[in-house]
């Protein structure tokens, strides 16, 4: 976090600083009063609003916020992004609703052995496993508050669309966890003739974490594909990911090595796009099939 001299604060003193339970408060104070914009709140305002009686107290963990978590300005106070990012992440229930479940509920057919899909959520991802042959399609981090602030008959759909969209934006290149930028890396198989399920691997440049891809799925956004599908009837933007992923049919093999060059053939129905991929999943040709 800038502290307005080019400097930062260390990521375990910035945490420090919000671990306490007066200064969230004050920090959610702020939230409540605040609207969208930069409308500032009067010392004597979030006091109030934070339930501090003593006066002392309060200015002594207000100042501790400041500047990082806190602003103080002509006016007097607002949240910095980084407040609201405090705040957002506590009603996630990232932190504090580690116990949230849902399902198993059916999410379609396995592409693999013609079995029953089901969706969970547990432990904060959503999964998608066949039930029969165990194996995995989808795996990805959700917050509880998904789950948690829906009526029952909608929990379902509001997990699918946000697994959909979180998938949406790895394929933009950023990362789940610290929205830092990710680097696609496909490594061609040990056994050239066997690319049928090409992975590349997602390696995040801020926080480290890397991620399994499949070339196909990495493919799915590209605007030459969503419009193939959209003229077969599949809108992507509404599709559970495995569910556009599961009724494709697919083929992936490896042309060359150096440079990496892969070829994939994406088609449902009578529809096909035929594209080819460079080593970081960059299509550079496309072409649709007749």
């Amino acid at each position: 976090m800038s502290d307005g001299d080019g400097g930062s604060t260390d990521p375990s003193e910035a945490f420090g600083l919000v671990a306490n339970e007066t200064r969230f408060s004050i920090l959610r104070a702020l939230w409540d009063r605040s609207e969208w914009g930069d409308r500032a709140e009067s010392f004597a305002a979030i006091r109030s609003e934070a339930g501090v009686r003593d006066s002392g107290q309060f200015n002594y963990h207000l100042d501790k916020l400041t500047p990082e978590f806190v602003r103080e300005v002509e006016e007097g106070y607002r949240l910095t992004e980084a407040g609201r990012r405090v705040v957002g992440a506590a009603v996630s229930g990232v932190y504090t609703d580690p116990d949230v479940t849902v399902g198993p509920e059916p999410a379609g057919e396995c592409p693999g052995c013609g079995g029953g899909l089901e969706l969970r959520y547990e432990d904060g991802y959503v999964r998608v496993e066949c039930g029969d042959c165990d194996a995995m399609l989808f795996d990805m981090s959700t917050p509880p508050v998904v789950a948690a602030e829906r009526d029952d008959e909608a929990v379902g759909d509001a997990l699918v669309r946000h697994a959909t969209a979180a998938f949406q934006r790895m394929n933009r290149g950023f990362c789940i966890y610290c929205d830092g930028p990710l680097d696609p890396v496909v490594e061609p198989p040990d056994d050239a003739d066997d690319a049928s399920d090409l992975r590349a691997e997602l390696s995040c440049r801020a926080c480290g974490r890397t991620f399994g891809w499949s070339v196909v799925a990495g493919l799915l956004d590209h605007p030459a594909v969503v419009a193939m599908l959209y003229e077969a009837g599949i809108d992507a933007r509404e599709f559970p990911v495995w569910g556009v992923y599961t009724r494709l049919d697919r083929e992936v093999a490896v042309a060359s090595e150096d440079p990496i060059r892969i070829e994939a053939s994406i088609g449902v129905g009578d529809y096909r796009m035929d594209l080819v991929v460079d080593g970081d999943l960059t299509v550079v040709d496309h072409e649709r099939a007749r």
